[in-house]
């Protein structure tokens, strides 16, 4: 079994479940100031923030709807979602996101207020790398708060009773400490951590690299921003190596992998997986409508959010290996037979479903059913978004696939999944290395940053990016490389793209928007329920308010 972080709940922890409550729990005599006075007690607050990346990681929708690369499921029709339409709000649509992110700042706060009250207790190494790790988690939250909803409170130690006048502090600030806990961090983390899972100097580095080079877009960006956030990704990248995609995600997946600068642990061990990882649900359609496909083995049950957009689908040369049939889908096998099909009995493993790469017509649908029995649909690509019976069916994203999700009862409990979420991998350092090198103008260093990533992908001579690469290139690469994964709605704000990308490619986004997009979704609203435990909090322009 592989070694993982105790991510143990602190029995006595003060836990401020959002950053504007306070909920103490002591179930015995024993106050939390006599239980956290040793250096094992203190590791199990520093093991909180990391067993709450967990929860925080699954919150998928603020990352990914309203971009380029994910579509909802169902019609453009249907009634609206906000986050991917950029229609009106009711103001708490982002309180699960909010939550999540301020419950890692909490965690870590505490670990770091309540170590250095103990630090004679805790070996000094431990204590140097421990307060470094709880730095750059904190850091890691705070750009999703300050991206999302722009100014932000700021806490940076234990709250310690309950406190209803949280104000927000301004974007520049909070840019300001998550630079000085990110430069801290680095000076105090081992350049490989001695357990696989923490944070380690290449993941604050990629992290500041990150933070710097969006920094760099903004009004109140500091000089030497884009030339700093060049530096720490160059240094992360020296610590991590590319591997293979089957190592990544498929048959030869190894977690431990030298790609992987950072990720949210899962084991195998059902009893500590906290319901496991989900991202195995992810990017298929309801498999179950149709013959064949009932919720078992390869299939299993789905999550149903999300739709990759025609644009994802078409972006793969025919022969990049990232769009082979084992990380995208374009025939749907039965996972049980059937005697349903209109083409013939179905058994077990028999193609019901083909999505062609190329729209195929009429009469070669028919030639391909004739040849193919019991081929039950054949979906060409201008088809993904219509209903088939009760479902649209669309090419899966396969590269989540999880062999080790064997168990579902239908007792309405999700069968767990084991492999861990990247959070961070040297892929996604190189895309914003060359993000950053098309910014300083220097767009052939940026190519091969991209050609580095086809030619690990299998692809040659003319499928190679030639001359200086644009901003579009990067974007294009990153969405091949990264589906699932990173923060595209960040990448796409980052780089001032968002609202172009979404209207071009995102049919509920270009249904719903048949002009330009307000400027206020460039935030998302601070939750309601937020404003009303603390009324001095304001509420970002154009949303609803109490």
């Amino acid at each position: 079994m592989k070694k993982i972080i105790n991510y143990t709940a602190a029995i006595l922890l003060l836990v401020l479940t959002y950053s504007c409550s306070l909920d103490e729990v002591n179930p015995s005599s024993v106050t939390s100031d006599e239980y956290f006075v040793t250096q094992s007690s203190y590791e199990e607050l520093v093991s909180e923030a990391y067993r709450n990346l967990r929860p925080l990681l699954q919150n998928t929708t603020h990352m990914w709807y309203g971009t380029d690369m994910y579509d909802r499921t169902g019609v453009i029709n249907d009634i609206q979602l906000p986050l991917n339409d950029y229609t009106a709000f009711t103001g708490n649509e982002s309180q699960d996101w909010w939550a999540a992110n301020y419950t890692v700042v909490t965690k870590a706060n505490v670990a770091l207020t309540r170590g250095a009250a103990i630090e004679s207790e805790i070996t000094p190494d431990i204590y140097a790398t421990r307060t470094g790790e709880l730095l750059a988690l904190r850091a890691y939250a705070y750009l999703n708060l300050v991206e999302t909803f722009g100014a932000v409170p700021l806490l940076t130690s234990e709250v310690k009773e309950a406190t209803f006048n949280f104000t927000r502090n301004s974007e520049e600030e909070v840019y300001t400490q998550i630079v000085k806990d990110l430069t801290q961090a680095i000076s105090q983390l081992p350049d490989k951590p001695k357990d696989y899972g923490r944070v380690g100097k290449a993941m604050a580095e990629h992290l500041l690299g990150k933070v710097l080079l969006t920094r760099s877009y903004k009004t109140y960006a500091q000089p030497n921003d884009l030339a700093d956030a060049v530096k720490a990704l160059q240094s992360s990248m020296s610590k991590s190596s590319l591997t293979t995609w089957d190592v990544l995600f498929g048959d030869s997946y190894q977690y431990d992998n030298s790609e992987v600068i950072f990720a949210a642990r899962y084991s195998t061990d059902n009893t500590v997986n906290k319901n496991g990882n989900n991202l195995y649900q992810q990017f298929k359609f309801a498999t179950e409508n149709y013959p064949g496909g009932a919720l078992t083995a390869p299939y299993w049950k789905r999550d149903n959010s999300y739709q990759p957009t025609s644009y994802v689908l078409n972006l793969y040369a025919a022969n990049d290996y990232r769009a082979s049939e084992r990380f995208l889908q374009r025939h749907i096998v039965a996972a049980t037979s059937s005697t349903q099909g209109s083409n013939g009995a179905i058994a077990k493993g028999d193609v019901v479903v083909y999505l062609p790469r190329v729209a195929m017509t009429d009469a070669e649908i028919a030639d391909y059913k004739s040849a193919n029995k019991p081929t039950y649909y054949v979906v060409n690509p201008d088809q993904y978004h219509q209903f088939f019976g009760t479902s649209t069916i669309y090419p899966i994203i396969w590269k989540f696939y999880d062999p080790t999700v064997v168990v579902w009862t239908n007792d309405g409990v999700d069968p767990q999944g084991h492999r861990d979420t990247y959070i961070f991998r040297r892929a996604e350092t190189m895309m914003l290395l060359a993000e950053a090198y098309v910014k300083q103008g220097q767009g052939a260093a940026a190519t091969e940053l991209i050609n580095a990533l086809r030619q690990r992908a299998k692809l040659t001579d003319g499928d190679l990016l030639t001359g200086n690469a644009t901003l579009e290139d990067v974007l294009d690469e990153s969405a091949r490389e990264l589906f699932g994964e990173s923060n595209r709605w960040m990448d796409l704000k980052r780089t001032g793209t968002l609202f172009t990308r979404a209207v071009q490619y995102n049919v509920f986004t270009a249904h719903n928007n048949s002009g330009a997009i307000d400027s206020r979704y460039l935030v998302r609203p601070i939750p309601l329920t937020e404003i009303v435990r603390s009324p001095t909090l304001t509420q970002n322009t154009g949303y609803p308010n109490i």
